[in-house]
This record gives C-alpha cells, structure tokens and sequence, in this order.
C-alpha cells in the first residue's frame, strides 16, 4: 500500500483507489444510450484501462457460430436467411457466456424489457451508467458521418464527420483521395426510426427497471470529460468494506 504523504495530490490518491476498486474486486457495468451517445466508446475505455471483459453481444454471437455448436450451427442458418436473431436465443447466449463470470461490462445487452427480466434472474450489475445527449446533438453526431467510397480496401479506412471530423476537401478522402458518402443508416430518416425505437424498447424501459441504481451522465460534453466523470462516480467506498 502506498502510504499517504506520498501521494502528490487527492487527484492522485483517488486513481489509485479506484485503481485498486478494480484489482480487489469483481465488477460488473452496463452503459444505456441510444447510437451517438458514446457508450462504445466509454466502455472500451474502462474495460482496456481497468482490464475488464467488455462482451459485445455481436461478438458472443459470431464466436457461438464459430464453435459449430448445435446452437451455433442453428443461430448461423437464422444468420443466412438474413432474419434476426430471437430474444430466446440471444438470452441463452449472453447467458452461457456471463453465468460464471464476476466481472464484464455490457453495452448492447438487454435491449428491452423481457431481456433485463431474464438477466436478472442470474446476474446482476455493482453500476448502471446512463449516457444522455440532446436528440438534436445525437443527430447532427449521426448524419453527420461520412466514409471512403473505398472502405472495403485495406489501405483505406478513411471514416470522416463533417463537424468533428472532416476531410481536408470537402467530400474527398484524406487517404486516397476517393469521394466520401453517407451510409444509409446514418440518413435522417433512418437515424430518427433508430432513436424512436431505442426509446420506445430500451430508453424508457430499462431506465425505469434499474431506476434504483441508474446513474446519469451528460454525454453532449467531451469523450475525456465524460470519462472523467464515470471514473468518478465509481463507488470508491467499496474497497474499504
């Protein structure tokens, strides 16, 4: 233990301890926010500074089918047929994954009601961190992507915002001087149908089935600021049960 009056500052003595939280023990996280608010971003912050699993539900699915397994073969013929992946299935993926794990943080998983019910019957979470930005912020963060016509070629992967983020010239590539476009996906149309239903199956749903433990954060500030402000709001007074 390093003694006190060798810590420089309470700046200093508070990352150690919250260091140490991590170290002694196990700790698990899920981070809400619809697409833009950063909580991909904040979660493999924490999870490569402190060392803890950061489970990608993508990730739990492709690894599933990769292991030939006869939930494995049954999820890749759903794959195939380009249908999605059904709340029984998924759950029973997460679950095999998470039942014996002490420490892990989830950022796309539960997604609605019926999958935090059926967590919670086997797991729970030590922090529910809620990343909140204005809708008009999200969608200018969102629409305003732009990528490489050539994303696809390994020598380029030129990913631009026309706000945060552009190009030397307008609509050109930095990399390989290629013409940028938007993805569909990051349209308007298509942007406000992906934060009504966030907020119609997740937001209000699950913000509500953790409000007991549910911490909100104001993601609309800087990526570092916000990670400062997680980083704070971790329960230092653990370690000194």
């Amino acid at each position: 233990m390093v003694p006190p009056s060798r810590w420089r500052s309470v700046i200093e003595a508070e990352k150690f301890m919250l260091e140490l939280l991590f170290v002694r023990q196990n700790i698990r996280i899920l981070f809400l926010g619809p697409a833009g608010s950063g909580k991909g971003t904040q979660s493999a912050k924490l999870a490569e500074k402190y060392g803890i699993p950061h489970i990608s539900t993508g990730d739990l699915i492709r690894s599933e089918i990769k292991s030939a397994s006869d939930l494995g073969k049954k999820v890749k013929s759903i794959v195939e047929a380009g249908q999605l992946v059904s709340d029984d299935i998924v759950n029973e993926i997460v679950k095999s994954k998470l039942e014996k794990s002490d420490s892990f943080i989830l950022d796309g998983y539960p997604r609605t009601l019926e999958q935090a019910k059926f967590f919670a019957e086997y797991s729970s979470f030590d922090f529910v961190f809620n990343l909140t930005v204005p809708r008009e912020q999200l969608i200018r963060r969102l629409t305003g992507r732009r990528m490489c016509s050539k994303e696809q070629d390994p020598n380029c992967k030129g990913n631009y915002h026309v706000e945060l983020n552009p190009p030397r010239e307008e609509g050109i590539c930095d990399l390989c001087s290629s013409s940028l476009y938007q993805r569909k996906d990051d349209q308007l149309e298509s942007i406000e149908r992906r934060l009504n239903g966030y907020e119609a199956e997740t937001g209000k749903p699950l913000e509500e089935f953790y409000s007991n433990q549910i911490q909100n954060f104001d993601a609309s500030q800087s990526p570092e600021q916000v990670f400062q402000d997680l980083e704070r709001a971790l329960d230092l007074s653990q370690i000194c049960s």
